[in-house]
């Protein structure tokens, strides 16, 4: 069962996120409160496949698995494992189509949610930000692609 922080701990996850690193002290101040901590414990679901995509994750810390059901029935493959720092959902959220994966967590995790309507909440009240918020969270995912290329390099 996925758990609310208690305030000092949110906070804490906030201001030590690497993530903002990238923003001031005053944009980070700004962005806290749009977003809602979470901690999963061991088997917890983030999310199933085929749910509503209303947020992404961000990975304070722990493990979270992703995993994408197969054509035989009862089967599912691995396609990642995320941990501290990691951004997860970004791709949904954007599209608003119904989430592709299911994320479990495989240790206890603590996570930083952005829900949509705090997303385009930002990006309507403060835009320089969100672009920069956007720019920092396309960052993370080119360099997930990056390294799935690096891997792809290397099998052959």
């Amino acid at each position: 069962m996925s758990l609310v922080e208690p305030d000092d701990q949110c906070l804490r996850m906030k201001q030590e996120f690497r993530f903002f690193h990238f923003l001031d002290d005053k944009d980070v101040e700004i962005l806290s409160p749009y977003f809602e901590c979470r901690r999963l414990q061991v088997g917890d679901d983030l999310w199933l496949e085929g749910d509503d995509s209303n947020f992404v994750a961000f990975i304070a810390n722990g493990r979270i698995e992703t995993k994408k059901q197969t054509e035989f029935r009862g089967k599912q493959v691995v396609v990642g494992v995320y941990s501290r720092e990691s951004l997860i959902g970004i791709v949904s959220i954007l599209s608003g189509e119904p989430r592709p994966i299911t994320a479990t967590a495989l240790e206890e995790s603590h996570l930083l949610l952005l829900h949509k309507e705090k997303f385009d909440a930002i990006n309507q009240r403060y835009p320089d930000l969100g672009g920069r918020l956007m720019k920092g969270m396309l960052f993370c995912l080119s360099m997930r692609l990056r390294q799935s290329y690096e891997r792809l390099a290397a099998i052959f």
